[in-house]
């Protein structure tokens, strides 16, 4: 279900790691026009932290309840794990090495239907580039 108030775009981060769900939330807090809440957003944020063993269980779950539409931002995903995150339905990944704030709005815009989306073959590329 997505709720948006007054031109304002509603997240959710998902994340078993507090700090890092903190760290993502400041980053989207200081984003125009953005606001992050814990449920009923029109943006879901799932973290893929390396060492993170809980993170395809809640990718699953999220892709399941199909609440909003999902972002990924990944410490690392190699072209197998990048390909199954796309089939449960990511809007976008971003690379948590590589995440600015201008990428950050973009993408949740993107996932919000705000602005025309650019095809998967994106990511691709940008994991071509990095390695």
């Amino acid at each position: 279900m997505k709720r948006m108030t007054t031109d304002r775009i509603t997240v959710s981060v998902h994340t078993a790691d507090e700090v890092a769900r903190a760290r993502v939330a400041r980053q989207l807090r200081a984003l125009p026009g953005v606001s992050v809440v814990r449920e009923g957003a029109a943006v879901d944020v799932l973290l893929l932290g390396r060492h993170d063993d809980a993170a395809p269980g809640a990718l699953r779950r999220l892709a399941r309840a199909r609440r909003a539409p999902l972002l990924v931002i990944a410490d690392d995903l190699g072209e197998t794990e990048l390909m199954a995150v796309t089939e449960y339905g990511a809007r976008s990944v971003l690379w948590s090495q590589r995440l600015t704030p201008g990428r950050l709005q973009r993408a949740v815009h993107e996932a919000a239907g705000c602005c025309p989306r650019l095809p998967m073959v994106t990511a691709l590329s940008a994991l071509s580039a990095l390695t």
